[in-house]
């Protein structure tokens, strides 16, 4: 079973690769459902995929908006250049988008979880017109991915971790109405995340309300349409039995810190259930599950992947779970001498900092003996500076450091 990561950057998706992912998924500068993500020119997908392909990894680039005809006079061009930088697969979900693509390149197109796939009659449809992978709605088990895949004999992909929507496979038009952006077309601005507040009432009884709220949130508000994040590492074996084709990290906007942790715990837990006996199974990727939690989510659901999400997957408290934050991103090893790390925050002379290695345990990084680039002893680093450390085991170009526990940092920090 392949595990897909997301990159909206160079970066991202260097860090993905090295923590394990087999293959990245990410977009161009138009045409995918991620306008917020910094997303890659042509001449960085040029590169992005030479530089997958020489570690026999797989890059696919994401169509899965909903286009309109003045976008598709575009189209034609952008799929002739994919096609000649031999990308592994286009991720699609509109029908006159796929219709571009075959007329214009030989690219295999996977079918985007926002085509609402549930069933067997539709994915035999979307076989015939071409499709050779299915990324099945989020609506779907894995029971029935499973029966799926089998029935029409089609690779079959599901979201195993990541954020959620609560509207129907995505179909939300929430950000068209409150902010006037195309969700279908990338423009999503999660109005869904913001507190709401239901009203029973009358008009009046509501309209005093926002003008004695002074704009604020009632107190009675709640995060009403917020979907918990998805963490189906306790699952991950009936993933593999089910033969389901590709496991998906969903989140091209996060960053390097989220690439990193999840990439590496999904790819540590699989080789775990691919080499170990299944008793051990079900203690060690609990373990494993341990670096989600410090990861800012909010809140975690196993969805639909076992049975109907129901009301406990929503996210019903404004706000993220989860303490650790990115410190940097180490460019330069010397082994047995030092690291270089572009930091990313703010951190003190002091501050407990961990390395991710690409697997085991966390190496704590001394803080306390830290130096700017002119290597005099440096005691605060700020953002965007190139700090050097003392060398520890695991560290490689690209690996992340963490602050574990934001909190903690500020108290010293005071």
């Amino acid at each position: 079973m392949e595990l897909l990561a997301p990159a909206g950057n160079f970066e991202k998706l260097r860090v993905a690769l090295l923590y394990g992912a087999d293959a990245i998924y990410c977009a161009g500068p138009e045409f995918g459902l991620r306008s917020g993500a910094e997303n890659f020119s042509d001449h960085e997908l040029t590169q992005a995929v030479a530089y997958a392909h020489e570690r026999g990894r797989k890059l696919y680039i994401t169509l899965n908006a909903f286009l309109h005809d003045a976008d598709l006079v575009r189209l034609p061009e952008f799929v002739r250049f994919l096609n000649e930088i031999a990308v592994d697969a286009v991720i699609v979900s509109d029908l006159g988008v796929m219709s571009v693509i075959q007329q214009h390149s030989r690219i295999p197109i996977h079918l985007s979880t926002q085509a609402s796939c549930l069933n067997s009659w539709s994915a035999r449809f979307w076989k015939q017109m071409g499709a050779t992978r299915l990324i099945l709605g989020r609506e779907v088990s894995i029971t029935e991915a499973e029966s799926i895949g089998r029935k029409v004999g089609i690779e079959v992909e599901l979201f195993i971790h990541g954020a959620m929507c609560s509207a129907y496979s995505g179909h939300c038009v929430i950000s068209n109405y409150t902010a006037g952006r195309d969700s279908n077309r990338g423009g999503c601005v999660q109005s869904c995340r913001m507190p709401y507040e239901v009203v029973t009432d009358s008009i009046t009884n509501y309209e005093l309300g926002i003008k004695n709220s002074k704009h604020q949130p009632p107190a009675t508000a709640q995060t009403l349409m917020s979907s918990k994040d998805l963490r189906g590492i306790r699952l991950l074996p009936k993933f593999v039995g089910a033969g389901i084709a590709s496991a998906k990290i969903e989140g091209r906007m996060k960053g390097p810190l989220y690439a990193a942790t999840t990439v590496r715990t999904y790819a540590e837990a699989l080789r775990w259930v691919r080499t170990q006996p299944p008793a051990t199974w079900p203690e060690r990727l609990e373990a494993l599950s341990v670096d989600l939690e410090q990861l800012p989510h909010r809140g975690y659901t196993e969805a639909s992947l076992e049975q109907p999400a129901e009301a406990d997957s929503l996210q019903l408290e404004s706000g993220p779970q989860g303490e650790a934050e990115l410190a940097g991103v180490v460019l330069e090893v010397r082994p047995e001498k030092s690291l270089t790390v572009l930091s990313r925050n703010v951190f003190e002379a002091g501050t407990p900092l961990e390395l991710l290695p690409i697997a085991g345990t966390p190496v704590l990084l001394s803080t306390s003996q830290m130096r700017d680039s002119s290597s005099q002893p440096l005691q605060r680093a700020t953002p965007h500076r190139l700090v050097t450390f003392p060398w520890v085991p695991g560290a490689l170009p690209w690996t992340v450091v963490r602050m574990p526990r934001r909190k903690q940092v500020q108290q010293q920090a005071v």
